[in-house]
């Protein structure tokens, strides 16, 4: 097998994995089985292997010892942590590039809007697409190769994080319009000190919400 299609078969694997993992189909804390996974998909457990190694960076999974590997339980803790850290890389992003973005970018961005507005209720897969592709605009400004990997690492984790609860997912689909349209019009105006205060509110205000549903104490939390 060519290094490039060893390469393409990890990233399907990975990327049907991701979407099991969206759906619900493989519940937090469901172990992972590669020789199961490579009946499945009719593969050798080499591009499993590499593509839960991917998922395992992505925050997804996790291996533990004398256990093996099971899909992560992410907690309302872990949720802090990954979206202040994604709030702080689209913060720097901004700033790099001084809060502007071009016609032809936030035109992008409108068209992501329009996509979202199309999105079926439950259909989790266009929901997660569609913010990656958003936000993928405003990373892409920085213009740093290694802050992308890193943000790109956070994406999944995050997302996933955020969409566990039954209660969250009802109405996720306008919800992320609504929040997203407030996001791109902060980026039209220009206004750096409003873009990067829009951006972190974006992130932090449903983890805020999250911790206050869930009776968990504020005090140990920075929120600024």
């Amino acid at each position: 097998m060519s290094e490039l299609s060893y390469r393409t078969l990890r990233e399907d694997v990975a990327s049907a994995l991701r979407m099991k993992i969206l759906n619900r189909e493989l519940a937090p804390g469901t172990r992972i089985v590669e020789q199961n996974l490579s009946r499945e998909f009719g593969i050798s457990r080499g591009p499993i292997r590499e593509a839960l190694r991917q998922l395992e960076h992505e925050g997804l999974v996790e291996y533990v010892r004398n256990a093996g590997c099971s899909v992560k339980k992410i907690t309302a803790e872990d949720l802090y942590e990954l979206y202040l850290m994604r709030a702080d890389y689209e913060i720097l992003a901004v700033r790099l590039c001084g809060g502007a973005f071009s016609p032809e970018e936030l035109g992008e961005m409108e068209s992501v809007l329009a996509d979202m507005q199309t999105i079926r209720e439950g259909d989790v897969g266009r929901v997660v697409s569609c913010d990656y592709a958003l936000h993928k605009i405003i990373m892409e400004k920085a213009r740093l190769p290694r802050l992308m990997k890193a943000w790109e690492e956070l994406n999944f984790g995050s997302i996933v994080a955020s969409i566990s609860s039954d209660a969250y997912q009802a109405g996720l689909a306008e919800r992320q319009h609504r929040i997203h349209r407030t996001l791109v019009d902060s980026l039209r105006s220009g206004d750096l000190p409003v873009i990067c205060r829009t951006v972190y509110d974006h992130y932090m205000f449903p983890v805020k919400s999250i911790f206050q549903d869930s009776g968990l104490p504020l005090e140990n939390y920075r929120f600024f």
